[in-house]
Formats: structure tokens, sequence, C-alpha cells
């Protein structure tokens, strides 16, 4: 593929109010464009006295001219570098000829030339982060001198999560939200999307024996009212309910489905126009409970709110009846989207077909599997690993996860599944295969598909299995890894996981993996660890710590302070840590979040701990902030006003944990008394977030807490207040 390049005539000397023309041809990609005007702002914003004009061809007295493009979309450039490198479609060039005086930016396809504009935005000193760019504090002379690169990805597949569920994640993002959001991605040079959806959601209509899809809600179909006595109501703007700002009132099935379909479509079209490919991942085999009726004998699925049905024991791997009904789930979403690149097709999370593994097992053996491997010896693999799903949890997973890849492997046997209506066919990804059957992932997925691999619900607990990691045959099949930024188990407080994502990047790196997909929630201080990944992406030996001290030096300017914000990572991190070992699921965002701490369990030491590391994690906050100016300063300040938030609530939790000791002991005046301590705690941390509160996360949160611990919790005051 001819390298695509931007070329920069560049003067060695500029005087005052200089122009620099860009030259782009009228027919250029549309990518190649928005890359014409990136440099443009860039150059405008970087440099003194510099104005920066795109032009369809040079210009007399131009302090500089840059033409954008390729050989093929401006021929103009062959003769200024005729010896450009030969790099691959994702591969980004900066170099420039002999006497410093031209310089050629670029890359292997359109997308490669946009992030090579951000490339050289990075080595001009911005620092692109989701909240936002960071530019040097002041303006220098304009110079390109000591740039020069040639860049090939260390993984090539760097894949952004979203939509997923909870009110506290980007299913309450309106499109707006994404699109800002996926432009930063872009400057990280992230390349993929992928639409986390639920069976419950708006997203799709089909239609099956004479039933159509109804259901169509968002987080569980539950409802979060804001108005009356709603603590931090300022945020929501006067509303009454919390809604993703794209469904507001809308209340019927038909409505929600049509404003889904535009809400999907065009975050697709956003990531086609930033040169990010796109899927969807859906859970294949699961369906809204209105289809129960036409697969006799499925049961409901044990989830939150039970919405959905799943196969059960009258349906094995060769049941034609589901193999028809996932056929027209997956058609429903490949007509409507018709512009997908990919499907992720997921394993249930909680397999209830499990007696049909026998049957499934041989069924693959058929197809390929080493003779070697049991029913009974992959269950034991899975009792007797240390990740969350094992024991009797990981038996029933394995068995589930042996009669879903039978099944898959003989649904998608047939490609027009697959095929779009322009007659191209979507990229096939299984998704959270069970890990005791890693070693043998090219034998028992789908031909041509590739994986996208789930260890565990966190990043430390995914890093402390390096040797599971290590079966994936990454050398036979595509493989990315899932990385957990912050997990909604841990929950809504603040969380970090630099050091485990580091470990985990070395390990995919070494061992060839293509890449990673995010999991995450709330994106609150997840700003460097989104930094790292993009950087550690193309940068082979980056740790953990050199990203985050060379992040904040260069946007602070202050390397005093950078050495305080990787203390206040490593604090953090401490925190999360600690909840991860002694309680996963702290403050999962559900009904009895925080009022299933209202009993007479002693309170555990863990729980200073943690509140000791919050604190040292917002006091470096604090006293970093407090030494710099520019555009990491509002940062750094929302960052620890967050970590005030987790303080109170930590508060709170412990509050309400006295007030169940207490009234286990027959103390009423004594639980009243630390009830009151834990509305007061509730009510600030909610007051807190609010007073930062920046996107619809936050605003969620706050309409979580409002739900599901300061209206429990006042409800149980003014019993036992009544009853003292």
């Amino acid at each position: 593929m001819a390298a695509v390049v931007v070329l920069l005539s560049v003067c060695r000397s500029m005087s005052a109010a200089d122009v620099v023309h860009i030259v782009q041809k009228t027919d250029a990609p549309s990518i190649e464009r928005e890359a014409a005007h990136e440099l443009a702002h860039l150059f405008e914003r970087l440099f003194v006295d510099v104005t920066a004009e795109v032009v369809e061809s040079p210009q007399a007295h131009s302090a500089a001219t840059v033409f954008v493009g390729s050989p093929v979309t401006n021929p103009d450039l062959v003769h200024h570098f005729p010896n450009w490198p030969a790099v691959s479609d994702q591969g980004i060039v900066i170099q420039s000829n002999s006497d410093q005086r031209i310089y050629g930016v670029g890359g292997g396809s359109p997308a490669a030339t946009l992030w090579a504009v951000y490339e050289l935005g990075h080595r001009l000193g911005i620092r692109y982060l989701p909240r936002g760019d960071m530019y040097p504090l002041e303006k220098k002379p304009f110079t390109l001198i000591g740039t020069d690169i040639v860049m090939e990805p260390q993984l090539r597949t760097r894949t952004w999560r979203t939509i997923n569920d909870f009110a506290i994640g980007p299913e309450s993002w309106g499109i707006d939200e994404h699109r800002t959001f996926l432009k930063q991605l872009a400057k990280l040079k992230f390349n993929r999307v992928m639409l986390s959806v639920y069976p419950w959601q708006p997203f799709v209509k089909y239609e099956f024996g004479g039933v159509t899809k109804s259901t169509a809600t968002h987080w569980f179909d539950e409802q979060f009212p804001v108005d009356g006595d709603t603590v931090g109501k300022k945020v929501f703007g006067g509303k009454h309910l919390f809604e993703n700002p794209d469904f507001a009132g809308l209340t019927s099935a038909e409505e929600r489905l049509a404003a889904g379909q535009r809400h999907m479509q065009a975050i697709i079209d956003t990531a086609h126009e930033l040169g990010m490919t796109i899927g969807v991942s859906i859970v294949a085999c699961e369906f809204p409970l209105e289809f129960q009726k036409t697969l006799p004998g499925s049961q409901v699925a044990r989830q939150l709110k039970n919405l959905t049905i799943t196969p059960a024991g009258d349906q094995g791997p060769n049941d034609s009846l589901l193999r028809k009904l996932v056929a027209t789930k997956i058609r429903a979403y490949l007509d409507t989207y018709p512009t997908l690149d990919r499907l992720y097709v997921s394993m249930p999370e909680f397999p209830e077909w499990g007696q049909h593994a026998d049957e499934g097992l041989k069924l693959l053996k058929e197809r390929g599997l080493s003779d070697e491997f049991t029913v009974e010896k992959l269950e034991q693999l899975a009792a007797d690993r240390t990740t969350i799903v094992s024991g009797d949890r990981g038996r029933q997973a394995v068995r589930g996860n042996i009669v879903g890849l039978a099944f898959f492997s003989a649904l998608f046997d047939d490609p027009a599944l697959l095929r779009r209506a322009d007659g191209k066919s979507v990229e096939l990804v299984i998704t959270s295969i069970d890990p005791a059957l890693y070693s043998v992932l090219d034998q028992v997925v789908p031909s041509g598909a590739g994986t996208l691999n789930f260890v565990d619900y966190t990043a430390r607990r995914s890093a402390d299995n390096q040797a599971v990691i290590a079966q994936v045959p990454a050398d036979k099949l595509s493989s990315e890894l899932i990385m957990t930024l912050a997990d909604d188990n841990v929950g809504i407080l603040p969380q970090s996981a630099m050091k485990s994502l580091g470990a985990l990047m070395t390990t995919i790196k070494r061992q060839g993996w293509s890449g990673f997909s995010t999991r995450y929630w709330v994106p609150g201080e997840l700003d460097p660890a989104v930094y790292f990944l993009g950087r550690s992406s193309w940068e082979k030996e980056l740790t953990a710590e050199q990203s985050v001290l060379e992040l904040w030096t260069t946007a602070t300017g202050n390397a005093a302070a950078a050495e305080r914000l990787w203390k206040a990572s490593e604090d953090l991190e401490k925190a999360t840590d600690l909840i991860d070992r002694h309680e996963i699921g702290f403050t999962f965002p559900v009904p009895g979040m925080l009022m299933k701490h209202y009993n007479s369990a002693p309170i555990p030491e863990w729980w200073q701990e943690a509140n000791d590391a919050y604190t040292d994690y917002m006091t470096e906050l604090y006293r970093a902030q407090g030494a710099i100016d520019g555009d990491a300063a509002p940062i750094l300040f929302y960052y620890a006003k967050r970590g005030e938030f987790a303080l109170e609530y930590l508060a709170a939790v412990k509050a309400v944990k006295e007030a169940g000791i207490a009234k286990a002991a027959g103390d009423t005046e004594k639980a009243v008394e630390h009830l009151e301590a834990a509305l007061e705690q509730t009510h600030n941390c909610i007051n807190t977030l609010a007073d930062v509160a920046r996107d619809q996360s936050d605003r969620g949160v706050i309409a979580v807490l409002n739900a599901y611990a300061w209206r429990p919790l006042q409800a149980e005051y003014q019993k036992m207040a009544e009853a003292e």
C-alpha cells in the first residue's frame, strides 16, 4: 500500500504573523481532510504568531507549505521523498530531508495520517486525554526539527468498549458525548470500537414465531427520579427523571427502538469518520422475556431484574429452533446496522445448558478438537483455578462453554449469516470463552474467528493469572485481552489499575497478541490509564510509572508535581486492590449498595486501610494541583474532589455499619445517632460530586446514590427515630 503522507516545506526562521498554507486536493479522502484541519488547529495553538490556512494549491510568500495526502491523492509529493519508508497500513512516518527544510508526516492509510498528525502534536508537547487536550503552558516559535520517526504499532488492535449497562456508564451518554469521547480516543490512536449491548436495550427489533421484540429499556429497567428531595439535583437541570438525553421523554417501545437505532447508527458513523472500525457485541443466546413462549423449555436467566431467557435442558447444541432464533437476532443487527465491521458473540456469563456438555464435546472433537480432553478434565481445570469463576461456578461455566462453542461452530458454517447487504462479510469474534479452554482456542472457535478473552473481573486478578494468559495460542488466531480499567463490582468509587495494566500490556506484547479491549463504567480518573494504553501500544518497553511521570511532567512543566501524581496513582491503586481483595461488590451500583452494610458484623480492619489510601490519594492531588497552572489544573482538581467524595462515602458506610451494630445490641438511641451521621456523610458525598460533575456518568452516579443510598437510608432513619 502506498504510504499516505503530510509534507511540510518549512523555513528555518519565521517572522511575525507568518502564514502556513496547508495544501489539500479537493478530492482527498475525508479523513485526510480532517487531518489537514487538525494540523492547522494544532499549529495555531502551539506556535507564536502563526496563522494556518487550508488551501487547494501552494500560495506565494508562504512561511511554510504543507501538502496533505499521498502520492496517489497528491502526485506532487513523489519527488520530495523518493525513499519514503515502507510501512504497514498502520505505520506512521515523520521525516525531514537532508537540509532540514522539508518535512513529511503521514502513514500507510488515511487513518494513519490522522494519527501521524496527533503524534506530531504529542511530540510538540500536547497531551491527549479522554477528558480533553493539555497544551504546553507557553507558545513557542515555529519549528518541527527533532520530530523524525518511523513507528509501527506493537499491538494492532486497540479497542474501546462502549454503551455497556448501568446508569453510571456510557449507556447513559447521548451521541454528543460519545462523539467527543471517540474523537479523543482517535488522538490516542485507538482504532476499534465495540458496542456492548444487551437483549433488553432499545437498539434492535426482530420478530420470531409470531412474537415481536417489545422490550426497549435502559439499565435493567430501573427508574431514577431526580426531582423532589434529590440531593445534588442541580446537575440535572430541572429534569424529573435521569435519562439518556437521546431518549428523554420517550415512553413507548416503538419510540425508544427508533431512537435507539438513530443513537447507535450515529456512533457507528462517528467511528468510521475517525478511521475506526466498529462492531457490536451481543449475548447471542439470550433474549427478552417475550420470546420465552417461542422457545419451549427455556428458562429465565439469573441476572439483575431477570429480564432475559436462556437455553436450558430442552435445547442442545443441535437444536434447530434455537439456531433459527439466534440467526434471526444476528441478522436483525446486521440488517439494521449495515455498515458494521465486526460481530462479537459472547458466551453467557451464567450458562444454564451444561447438561449437554458430553454431546457438545463430541461435536467439537468431530471438528478437530484433540481427543485428550474430557468434560471431567476441563471441569477440574475450571474448578481448581484461582479466578472468581472457579469451584462449582467454574464447572458450570466450562460445561456451558463447551455446549455454546459446539452450537456456534455449527451455526456459523453458513457464511450468509455474516454477510452484509453490500456483499461484504463482517469479522466474527468470540468473546469470554472459559479460560479452561484457552490452550485449544484455535480448535474450538468457528473457522476464521478471532477471540476476545476475559480472564477475571479486575486487572489485578487478571495480572495474577499470567500462566493462564500464556496458554492462549496467539500465534494461531487473532487474540485480544479484556483490560478492566474500572470494575462495576468494585463500584462507583475512584479506581486505578496502572501497575496491573502495565504487567498485562507487557505480557500480551511479548506473547504476540493482536491487542486489547477496554472494560469500565465510570470514566472518572481513568485518563492516565487510557493514555498509557494508547502509548504502550506503540512503545515496546513503556512502563506504567514512566507513562504517568512523562504525562504529568510534560503537561504541568513540574517534575515534582509529576512525582506526587505517581504517588497518588499508587495510593489509588492500593485502595482499589483492598476493595478487590476483601469485598468485591463493595459499591456495586444496585439496590442495597449502602444498606447491605447495616448489620451487626464487626467493622473490617481493611476499611481503615482503604480510607487511609484514599486520604493519601486526595492529599497528593491537592498538593500537585496547587503547584501548577494550565490545562492540567482543572483535571487534577476534578480528581481531588472525587477523592473527597470517596472519603465521605466511606464515612457513610462506616456510620451505617455502626448503626447496625448498635441496633443489634438493642441501643436504638445510638443507632439513630449513627444513622444521622450516615445521612450527613451521604448528603455530603453526593454534593461533593455534584460540585464537579462533568458528564452523564457523574450524573448517573448521583442518581444511583439517591436511589440506592440516600432514600433507603432516610427511610430507615425515620423508622428508627419513630421507634426511639
